[in-house]
């Protein structure tokens, strides 16, 4: 394995950290230099020396191979997490080195759980980077990286699909060259108009920035304390709904869809799925939490419902209400689209819509064998059959992503939480919603989490974000004797 050709990788994912850094610099001068100009100055400059040195003194390589391709993509995704650290440890207020790691990690993951107390508090600079980690987690620092590198051979597309992973047949089909193009057109393109959409809709650039960047990489960190519901408004939650869904579909359908002037995306089966989802699951729990007397009126039920179930399977994990109130019907309904989540080929992390539609439909195929088992059944996406493989690779992914999330759920289960608490925050930090539930909750914040815990969730979100199979790939490869 050729450890300079990681270095020189990994280092160009560094600088594109150190780019941001230097841009929330820049809005903290802006801002009549805050305090966090200092410490986002000197970030991006420390951040940017380690990024650099790899590529002045490491001779540059043609060849990747798969090893070596894991192996950037988990280091750039963790030391991304170790230097987003410091424009926090350098500003201080509540950012111990725990802390800061957490919101780094939470940040870059895009899960969007916070340890703050008071975000107000925080200098527009300082606001401006947490919000900018989520725009480089969005779509991966990898992805970034790409964007920059002259020729990735065939690990580039080997890369993207761990990134990004496609396991629907009736999935826009790219080729490894068109797919940074596509991506970063779809993602900026989102970013712009929610920009544009949320100013139109009254809430100031800066808060509108930041709340487009958090909501086109489905993050959730928000620039205020009571997130969304500081707005108390029904166009700014409508725009942001739109934009979670959104983000929360396939890159490549979105592209096609206005390549072709059609609506591709919505004639695809994971997003049909998706979507009915979507219905259902608000549906449900708006008419329990108002039939329970939770919300008053039915449209304010339906409101709330809407947003909540929304944010949390774009795994957004914005807020506009206190879920923990809310009868156990409706909290169970939230853990099951938490499980669930986007669909792939988005900025979302769990299972995914594709995954748990492909187990749906192999369900049904095996009851109709079992009623006759003289039929050939074929299990179908739309026009594709899902073969064995395939299959066998969704049903070992569902195991080991329910195996995981019981494993750290017993790891939590020693820091005081209670049953409810421990799964959904398991849950979330596996896939990168942010909120839970109780003390943990929409309204609430990770701040009197112990120290351990918070280290522990943050390799949690780590393993979401990148996936179980590209997390544990990496030790079976190395583990390897060749």
């Amino acid at each position: 394995m050729n450890i300079g050709i990681i270095s020189r990788n990994v280092g160009i994912a560094l600088i594109c950290n150190a780019i941001f850094m230097l841009l929330s610099a820049a809005v903290s001068a802006v801002y009549g230099f805050d305090s966090a100009f200092s410490p986002l100055l000197l970030s991006s400059l420390i951040t940017f020396l380690f990024g650099i040195f790899p590529l002045i003194f490491v001779r540059r390589g043609n060849d990747i191979n798969i090893r070596e391709g894991i192996a950037i993509l988990i280091l750039a995704w963790l030391l991304s997490c170790i230097f987003g650290m410091l424009p926090y440890i350098l500003w201080g207020g509540e950012f111990s080195v725990v802390n800061a790691w957490f919101e780094s990690t939470s940040g870059i993951t895009t899960t969007g759980a916070t340890i703050l107390n008071d975000i107000e508090a925080l200098p527009h600079g300082l606001l401006f980077w947490r919000s900018s980690s989520h725009y480089i987690g969005g779509l991966g620092v990898v992805v970034f990286m790409m964007m920059i590198l002259p020729s990735f051979g065939s690990v580039r597309f080997k890369m993207s699909k761990m990134e990004m992973s496609d396991i629907s047949k009736d999935n826009y089909h790219y080729v490894s060259d068109k797919f940074v193009r596509v991506v970063v057109t779809v993602y900026v393109g989102l970013t712009v108009t929610a920009i544009a959409a949320l100013v139109l809709a009254g809430m100031p650039l800066f808060d509108a920035v930041n709340h487009a960047f958090s909501v086109c990489a489905t993050g959730g960190f928000s620039t205020k304390n009571l997130s969304i519901a500081a707005y108390d408004s029904v166009l700014i939650e409508s725009i942001l709904m739109t934009y979670m869904i959104l983000a929360s579909l396939h890159f490549g359908l979105i592209y096609a869809s206005f390549a072709t002037r059609s609506f591709k995306v919505f004639q695809n089966p994971v997003t049909q799925f998706y979507l009915g989802t979507i219905l259902v699951s608000s549906v449900a729990v708006g008419l329990n939490i108002w039939a329970g007397g939770v919300v008053q009126g039915f449209g304010q039920a339906m409101r709330v419902s809407f947003f909540e179930v929304i944010s949390t399977i774009s795994t957004t994990g914005f807020a506009i209400a206190d879920t923990n109130g809310w009868p156990i019907f409706s909290t169970l309904i939230l853990l099951a689209v938490a499980i669930q989540c986007g669909c792939s080929g988005s900025t979302t992390s769990g299972l995914r819509s594709d995954r748990v539609l492909i187990i749906n439909k192999a369900a049904k195929a095996q009851i109709t064998k079992l009623a006759h088992p003289s039929a050939v059944v074929q299990i179908r996406s739309g026009k594709s059959i899902i073969d064995i493989e395939l299959l066998s690779s969704v049903s070992i992914y569902v195991i080991m992503y329910f195996l995981m999330t019981f494993l750290f759920a017993l790891i939590y289960s020693f820091f005081g939480f209670d049953l409810l608490e421990t799964l959904g925050v398991s849950v979330s930090m596996m896939s990168n919603v942010g909120p839970a539930f109780g003390s943990v909750g929409t309204m609430a914040n990770f701040a009197d989490v112990a120290p351990l815990a918070k280290w522990i969730m943050g390799i949690q979100m780590i393993i979401g974000r990148l996936g179980i199979y590209s997390a544990l790939m990496i030790v079976t490869l190395f583990s390897r004797r060749h």
